[in-house]
C-alpha cells in the first residue's frame, strides 16, 4: 500500500456565533501499490480513526502550527484516515477574540467534533464563495478523495469519511479545552485524550473562576471510564504526558494531581464492581508519562510525547510501563 493525503485549507464556521475559525483538515487513504526498493510500502492507515489537534494559549502566540503539534501530526497523522488542525477564536486567522473563561472556545472545538459526526466539513461561507467551494470540491474528485459521480454542484459541505475512534490531542491551553468536552456528548465517536502539559499550576489564570469546573472535568471523565471498564464497557481513555521541568506546573503538583486522579479512579471501578480487579479498570481509564528534563516548551524533545501516544493509542490494552508515574 502507498499513503495518499489530501490536504484541506480551509475556514469553517463556529457552531457559537458563525465566527470563521481556520483549519487544516488532511485525509489520508492507502492505494494499492507494488512495494520495490525505491518505493517500499507505508505503514497501514487506520480506516476510521481520527485525531484532532488543540493548540496552547493564543495570547502567548498559540496557533495550529506550534511546533509541538506540527510534530506530532506529522509522526502520526499519516496514520490515520483524518486530521484536524484549527486555530481557537483569536488564534491566527481564525475570527473573534481568546475569552476569559474556555467556554467560546469548548464550542469552538464542538464545532469541529459536529462535523466529524456528521461526516460533513462545511465551509464558511463569506470565505469560501460558490466558485471557490467547486473548485476544492473538484481538485478533491481529480485526486480521488471524493467519488467520481457525485455531482460536485449539488454538495453543500465537504464530504467526510465515517469516524468511529476520535483522539482529542490538547497541548497546554488545548487540553484544558479538550479535557472540557466530554464524550459522553460525541458517543459514535469514541473518544480518547491526549493531554500534553496540561496547565495544571495555571489554570485560574486561563479560565477566571473556572478552575475547580475544569479540573473536575477531567476526574468526572477518568472516574467514569474507570468504572465502565470495570464492568467491561467501552471506556474512554485519557493520556497525561508532562515534563519533570515544566515552568507552570512543578512536578510534585503534578504528582499529586495525578495521584488523585487515580485513587478517584480506582474508587470508581471498585464501586461499579466490587469483586473485579479495580487497578487495572483505572490503569485503562488513565495512563501518565512523565518524561525527564522535559520543559513546558518540548524543545527537541517532541519525539518523546509522539512515542508516548503511539505506544497508548494503538496499544491493544494499556502498557504497564504507562501505568502511573511510569515513565
Amino acid at each position: 500500500m502507498l499513503i495518499d493525503t489530501f490536504e484541506l485549507a480551509v475556514f469553517v464556521p463556529s457552531r457559537l456565533d458563525g465566527r470563521a475559525l481556520e483549519a487544516v483538515v488532511t485525509l489520508t487513504v492507502a492505494r494499492p501499490h507494488a512495494p520495490t526498493a525505491a518505493a517500499p510500502a507505508d505503514a497501514p492507515v487506520d480506516a476510521q480513526r481520527a485525531i484532532v489537534f488543540l493548540h496552547p494559549y493564543a495570547p502567548l502566540g498559540g496557533r495550529f502550527r506550534n511546533k509541538v503539534i506540527a510534530d506530532i501530526d506529522s509522526q502520526l497523522g499519516r496514520r490515520v484516515a483524518l486530521t484536524v488542525a484549527f486555530n481557537l477564536r483569536g488564534a491566527g486567522r481564525s475570527e473573534g477574540r481568546t475569552s476569559w473563561t474556555g467556554m467560546p472556545e469548548q464550542e469552538d472545538l464542538r464545532s469541529v467534533l459536529d462535523m466529524l459526526r456528521d461526516r460533513k466539513l462545511p465551509l464558511h461561507a463569506g470565505r469560501h464563495p460558490p466558485a471557490a467551494r467547486r473548485s476544492l470540491l473538484l481538485q478533491m474528485q481529480a485526486r480521488g478523495f471524493l467519488d467520481a459521480d457525485a455531482d460536485v454542484g449539488k454538495l453543500d459541505a465537504v464530504p467526510l469519511p465515517p469516524v468511529a475512534s476520535t483522539l482529542l490531542c490538547g497541548y497546554s491551553y488545548g487540553a484544558m479545552i479538550a479535557a472540557a468536552v466530554a464524550p459522553t456528548e460525541y458517543p459514535l465517536l469514541a473518544i480518547d485524550y491526549a493531554l500534553i502539559s496540561y496547565p495544571y499550576g495555571v489554570v485560574w489564570a486561563l479560565a477566571l473562576h473556572k478552575r475547580s469546573w475544569y479540573l473536575q472535568r477531567v476526574a468526572d471523565c477518568v472516574a467514569a471510564a474507570a468504572a465502565a471498564a470495570a464492568t467491561a464497557q467501552p471506556a474512554p481513555r485519557t493520556l497525561l504526558v508532562a515534563g519533570t521541568c515544566d515552568s507552570y506546573t512543578s512536578i510534585a503538583n503534578y504528582d499529586r494531581w495525578w495521584d488523585q486522579l487515580q485513587a478517584r479512579a480506582v474508587q470508581a471501578a471498585a464501586a461499579a464492581r466490587p469483586e473485579g480487579d479495580a487497578l487495572s479498570a483505572a490503569a485503562h481509564a488513565v495512563a501518565v508519562v512523565r518524561v525527564p528534563n522535559a520543559d513546558h516548551g518540548w524543545i527537541r524533545r517532541e519525539a518523546d510525547i509522539v512515542d508516548a501516544i503511539e505506544a497508548w493509542w494503538w496499544a491493544p490494552s494499556p502498557s504497564p510501563s504507562l501505568s502511573p508515574h511510569g515513565v
